[in-house]
């Protein structure tokens, strides 16, 4: 089953509001940005918000 969800907000990273595709690919999560390895994932809004979808 595949699942996708989009988030909009400002990223640090790229210095800009930008909206990021998070997608279940059936055996784990992936982002369209750096997530979860980003630098700055620890403050990031959209972080926050694609961490708590894939542990839900």
């Amino acid at each position: 089953m595949e699942e996708e969800f989009c988030f909009s907000g400002y990223c640090r990273a790229q210095d800009q509001a930008r909206t990021v595709l998070l997608e279940w690919t059936g055996d784990s999560w992936e982002a369209d940005c750096d997530f979860p390895d980003c630098p700055f994932a620890a403050a990031c809004p959209l972080a926050a918000k694609m961490e708590e979808v894939s542990h839900a």
